[in-house]
């Protein structure tokens, strides 16, 4: 198959000479059309269209061309022969001569007429908008003849001067196609390797999306374009930003700049929340390429640099929004409206499943901080870049909140760094623990540096167990949330029930009961939760419930294999469905 290949010529004797040449060429398929400058620009683009594949021409024609085109432009050079026939032509020239032309053309001419002794004034530019100039000043010189290419030759005889244009001979155009082959060929090379990539990426099941720093999807494999028609029915939108508009270009240059760490993400669909990572693709040219990658999987990020990032989206905006009023959480409340006072490094600490995160985010939003994005920085083990990764994070920090948790598995020497960066971001920072920082202190995995910064900003949230009271405000808050997730009319739950969930000890906390009250929002079929609704989902969540009883009738034997698979799976229902090979409605229809 011949290559389709369009040669523009600034002048009719390249035409000519192209025409000819053409001729002998049996791997290029040879269009020759005459155009100067801005002129060649529409007919490049018309013959894009038409499917050529490259592009020839030459001087300032070439260069422009490589602007505004799409595709590859081949440049017939300026070759020695060239200028050693001008020189030839011009050395026994009565008039006096001025060079015009581009820093390719001049540097030429002044190496081969110093060889020959011949000693030709010459003007450098370096665009078609400083010709006129250059041609009046060489006239005002007192120059009679300039000496360039189409433009400069035109230019000189609309101000009455000689011309001489730079003609180019048969072996600068031989090399031009010899070299236009050369690049369609290592272009064709590129295109194969990238198909094999591009269909690898196609087939596997992970959806990964390309996209430039404008938003502009680049590649989309088809995992990933089910997930675009489901976000947007009937759309047909080219910027990530209209699906996902809550990608800050701030989170995309900072990501840019912990590559090759991942900023994780948490996506609110109709009934489900996915996961998805956005990353920064190091590319040869100058273009910022991001990606991102969804994941079915929660699970634990990857270990490999010591710490994950997370762009996090608040679950509550302000303090009225915390359910209870027993005195322990009135407290709470307190507490953290006096901490959004303020920009000083505040720590949060309690049991697992207690709300940090949630105060934390609050606490953001009611701040100055608020405008600024919201991250969470969570440290896995130490790690020998960690403290670079760290530093990278906070300095780019400018504004916004800054969730810190796991400092305590730092050495004590990283904690000490990382305080000094702290104490030079311009972000707020939140730290979240598990355990009393005081304790930490004590068993010496906390920084003195570290403890100093909040030490007078500690805020303690119970466990469920302290503010049992509050329980109830709980319940109604979840089985409203869950009643609209799931379309139920659930006005409230049973007293036996009731009194059963007060006896309970919640070893996750509000975490837990959450994630209790949505299986029975789900599965239950009356107004009112009764104890047994509880009952059917405890006995299958609960650590103890791993066996399954082979003596049980096979319904419920059915039953258990997909409880035990919905604990598994972190009771998500579409990765539940997914291992069973069954859809959800089905997985629904069984557990009643």
């Amino acid at each position: 198959m011949k290559i389709k290949t369009l040669l523009i010529a600034p002048y009719p004797g390249l035409k000519e000479l192209a025409l000819t040449l053409a001729k002998e060429q049996q791997l290029l398929d040879m269009t020759v059309v005459q155009g100067d400058l801005r002129e060649a620009i529409p007919i490049a683009k018309q013959y894009e269209k038409e499917g050529y594949d490259l592009i020839i021409s030459r001087g300032g024609t070439a260069q422009l061309l490589r602007q505004h085109a799409s595709l590859p432009v081949i440049e017939i050079k300026v070759s020695g022969y060239d200028i050693l026939r001008i020189l030839t032509l011009v050395k026994d020239y009565n008039a006096h001569l001025r060079i015009i032309g581009f820093p390719n053309i001049c540097q030429g001419f002044i190496s081969v007429s110093n060889l020959l002794g011949v000693q030709i004034p010459y003007t450098i530019i370096h665009d078609q908008e400083e010709v006129e100039e250059a041609v009046q000043q060489a006239k005002a010189g007192g120059a009679q003849a300039i000496i360039g290419d189409t433009i400069t030759c035109k230019t000189a005889e609309a101000h009455g001067l000689q011309s001489i244009l730079i003609t180019s001979g048969r072996e600068s155009v031989i090399e031009a196609f010899e070299q236009a082959k050369q690049t369609y060929q290592i272009i064709e090379n590129t295109a194969k390797q990238t198909k094999i990539y591009q269909q690898l990426l196609q087939k596997t099941k992970e959806p990964i999306v390309v996209y430039d720093e404008n938003g502009t999807i680049q590649f989309a494999n088809s995992s990933f374009q089910k997930i675009l028609r489901f976000i947007k029915k009937d759309s047909d939108e080219s910027s990530i930003y209209a699906y996902f508009p809550f990608l800050h270009n701030a989170c995309a240059q900072l990501c840019k700049k912990i590559e090759p760490i991942e900023i994780l993400y948490t996506f609110a669909t109709d009934d489900e929340l996915m996961q998805f990572r956005q990353g920064y693709l190091k590319t040869d040219n100058a273009e910022n390429q991001y990606y991102l990658r969804f994941s079915d999987e929660e699970k634990e990020d990857r270990q490999e640099y010591g710490l994950s990032v997370a762009a996090i989206q608040p679950i509550m905006t302000s303090f009225s929004q915390i359910p209870g009023n027993s005195q322990l959480m009135q407290a709470v409340i307190k507490q953290g409206k006096k901490a959004a006072a303020h920009n000083k490094p505040v720590a949060l600490y309690g049991e697992k499943g207690t709300g940090k995160k949630t105060l934390a985010g609050i606490i953001h939003c009611e701040s100055k901080a608020q405008d600024g994005f919201l991250l969470l920085i969570r440290i896995l083990e130490d790690h020998r870049e960690i403290a670079d990764y760290l530093k990278l994070i906070l300095v780019h920090l400018e504004m916004g909140t800054c969730f810190i948790q796991g400092v305590e598995r730092l050495r004590l020497e990283h904690q000490n760094h990382l305080a000094q960066l702290i104490d030079q971001t311009k972000a707020r920072i939140i730290f979240l623990f598990h355990d009393n920082p005081i304790d930490l202190l004590r068993q010496k995995k906390l920084s003195g540096q570290i403890f100093k910064q909040f030490k007078q900003n500690q805020i303690r949230l119970p466990s469920l167990k302290e503010h049992a009271e509050d329980l109830d405000e709980y319940l109604r808050k979840f089985i409203a949330q869950y009643n609209v997730k799931y379309g139920k009319q659930i006005v409230g739950v049973q007293e036996e029930a009731l009194k059963w969930l007060y006896s309970r000890t919640w070893k996750n906390n509000l975490q837990e009961l959450s994630r209790v009250v949505e299986q029975a929002v789900q599965f239950a079929n009356h107004e009112y939760i009764r104890k047994e609704d509880f009952n059917d989902i405890l006995k299958n969540t609960d650590d103890h419930s791993s066996v399954i009883d082979l003596n049980k009738p096979l319904a419920e034997i059915e039953k258990d294999i997909i409880w035990k698979v919905l604990q598994e799976e972190e009771m998500n229902q579409t990765r539940a469905a997914k291992r069973l090979g069954i859809n959800r409605s089905t997985l629904w229809r069984k557990l009643k």
